[in-house]
């Protein structure tokens, strides 16, 4: 199977970076995948394809995701950040950086801010949880049960979702493609790093609200996913609760799913475009 990026050694471990080089003065978008998304790199090739037209652009892909090989290492917000970071490094691509982050890597996006403010000069949420939206969430009993059986299900349940997904439908990827996202899905979904990521998410959460809500230019973009609304009902005053104190902010609300890179790529390259510029 062809990789689609190169693979750099972090903490031992081979670790996959997909990179489009531009010639291009402004700051590289550096996308970071949500929870559970299997095969980060065609995710989000309908979002990328469209940027790399004017802004150099990274997938890093984290470990037990894409190709990147599974770790050890323990999934605490300061371990992942250090682990992107040096992914970025080992691939010789330099910063100031944007990090563009999907789901529960808003937390990531954010800490990166808080922690190396001189190599984030912006945020954008791709539908990104803040800190703040974590308070209410807790892990069900069976959350254990649910992963085991769901395990077993999983290439089977791959190639639906494989199938259903964004990309595929709307012909974003090629047939080759197609067939290494359903075998990276089969391999990687649910595994080790991905179930440790949840357990270690309230307190990745906790740390990330401890320190102060970045003072950079950030965008939002929201969905009315119904998904994000039954766990957090006041998602978007979520977000611009935690933002209030960031004149910097803006917001923009598209009708879609939680994947809003892959559902509707255009509106979201548009909506990155006039933010940057």
């Amino acid at each position: 199977m062809k990789i689609p990026g190169k693979l750099v050694t972090v903490n031992q471990q081979k670790m996959h970076v997909f990179y489009q080089e531009t010639d291009c003065s402004q700051p590289t978008i550096v996308l970071l995948a949500g929870s559970g998304t299997a095969c980060p790199t065609y995710d989000f090739k309908p979002l990328w394809r469209l940027l790399s037209k004017h802004y150099s652009v990274a997938v890093v892909e984290r470990p037990g995701y894409g190709w990147s090989e599974t770790t050890e290492q323990p999934r605490d917000i300061d371990t992942m950040l250090e682990e992107t970071r040096e992914a970025l490094k080992q691939a010789k691509i330099k910063g100031p950086f944007v990090p563009a982050a999907h789901s529960m890597s808003g937390l990531e996006a954010i800490y990166w801010a808080q922690k190396y403010s001189e190599e984030v000069a912006a945020i954008i949420g791709l539908d990104m949880a803040v800190p703040t939206a974590y308070e209410q969430l807790k892990l069900p009993k069976t959350f254990g049960l649910t992963v085991s059986i769901a395990h077993l299900l999983r290439r089977p349940a791959a190639s639906l979702m494989v199938k259903s997904h964004p990309v595929v439908k709307n012909g974003w990827l090629t047939k080759e493609e197609q067939t290494a996202m359903k075998q990276i899905t089969a391999q990687q979904l649910l595994s080790k790093n991905m179930v440790d990521e949840i357990h270690y998410v309230q307190s990745n959460a906790e740390k990330t609200t401890a320190g102060k809500c970045p003072q950079i230019p950030v965008l939002c973009i929201l969905s009315n996913d119904k998904g994000n609304l039954k766990t957090v009902p006041r998602w978007g005053a979520v977000h611009r609760e935690y933002f209030a104190g960031n004149q910097q902010t803006e917001f923009v609300e598209l009708a879609c799913g939680h994947y809003v890179h892959s559902e509707q790529p255009e509106q979201v390259a548009k909506a990155i475009e006039a933010f940057i510029h």
